[in-house]
């Protein structure tokens, strides 16, 4: 007996026709069952798991001919989705890969116990992570291509501590290094170094504000003491060198020359009513023996009564600057 379609009632025709329409649907958008297959490479590789269409799809385990190993996600022969690639020389990745690359968010350990958690891009450290290292030191920031680069924070195991900018592994931009001891620095950094402008201070209560060059305090600068004495003038490696003026708490006022750490000259800050000197309508300090009709004149040294600008070598006839620069005591705002 043959079955005939035209011999059906229409409107059991049409629900037949729209019951093998969903069915023909359902077969059609389901995925295909994957099969289980062990294959063996010419060159040594070996892949056991799921295969569709001779391509491995679906999870499976790959072991190089050389050692390392990847068991995990595959699409269209490729690593992607989520898997652990282990090497012969024993570091072990857990994480995303997209088309055969460490692409995404997963964690790296080194055989030594160095460990990375974070994101991957293109198969290297890049984006936002942790490292912890064997010996204890953490840094928690930004990569770029493996290196750290960027903002981020690095804690020594021994208690030191810096929170700012990195470029290429070391400390280069602005940021705050404190010590364990509790000294502390807020500032720039060039290469590794302390260079630029930044405020350094000690946990007995003096601090330094200025310039820094390799390191050092070197420039202009301020050094303040716990008991609220100031100086501010000139600096090299770490100790006042050259021009400056000190400031006492009571307000009274040294103009000072300093060289390697020790002082050579000093002199009161009083204005001399004999050696008045105006420039650009502010009254500085000038004091000599050669001054006239109560004007300064001759060669030496001015100085503003706020401790704050001199004239080193200036050159003044009847109270008037004719040649000779202004210089700055104070440092640059940072």
């Amino acid at each position: 007996m043959v079955f005939r379609l035209d011999s059906l009632p229409l409107h059991l025709r049409a629900a037949l026709i729209r019951l093998l329409r969903v069915f023909l649907i359902i077969l059609l958008s389901s995925p295909a069952i994957a099969e289980t297959r062990k294959i063996q490479f010419d060159n040594g590789d070996i892949y056991e798991g799921e295969v569709d269409d001779d391509r491995r799809t679906g999870t499976g385990v790959y072991i190089w001919a050389n050692g390392n190993r990847y068991e995990g996600d595959f699409a269209n022969n490729a690593m992607h989705g989520n898997g652990t690639y282990t090497w012969k020389d024993g570091r072990v990745y857990t994480g995303d890969f997209v088309l055969d690359k460490r692409e995404g968010h997963g964690e790296l350990v080194w055989p030594n116990g160095d460990r990375y958690v974070g994101s991957f891009r293109a198969s290297q450290i890049n984006g936002e992570g942790r490292f912890v290292w064997a010996n204890g030191d953490v840094y928690a920031g930004a990569f770029v291509a493996g290196e750290r680069t960027g903002r981020g924070t690095f804690t020594w195991a021994g208690g030191n501590n810096y929170a700012g900018d990195f470029q290429r592994g070391v400390l280069h931009g602005v940021g705050t290094f404190a010590w364990s001891d509790e000294r502390r620095y807020v500032g720039a950094f060039v290469n590794g170094l302390k260079s630029g402008q930044g405020r350094f201070e000690w946990p007995n209560g003096n601090r330094y504000e200025g310039e820094f060059r390799n390191d050092l305090r070197e420039g202009i600068g301020r050094f303040f003491w716990r008991d609220d004495t100031v100086y501010q003038g000139e600096f090299a490696a770490n100790r006042m060198h050259g021009f400056g003026v000190k400031i006492r708490p009571d307000g009274a006022k040294e103009l000072q020359r300093w060289e390697q750490g020790t002082l050579r000259d000093s002199v009161q800050v009083i204005a001399n009513p004999r050696c008045r000197l105006q420039i650009r309508g502010e009254l500085w300090i000038f004091s000599s023996d050669r001054c006239i009709n109560g004007l300064a004149h001759g060669k030496g040294l001015a100085v503003h009564p706020s401790g704050d600008r001199m004239i080193r070598e200036g050159n003044f006839v009847l109270g008037h600057l004719i040649d000779g620069g202004v210089f700055s005591l104070r440092p640059q705002r940072g």
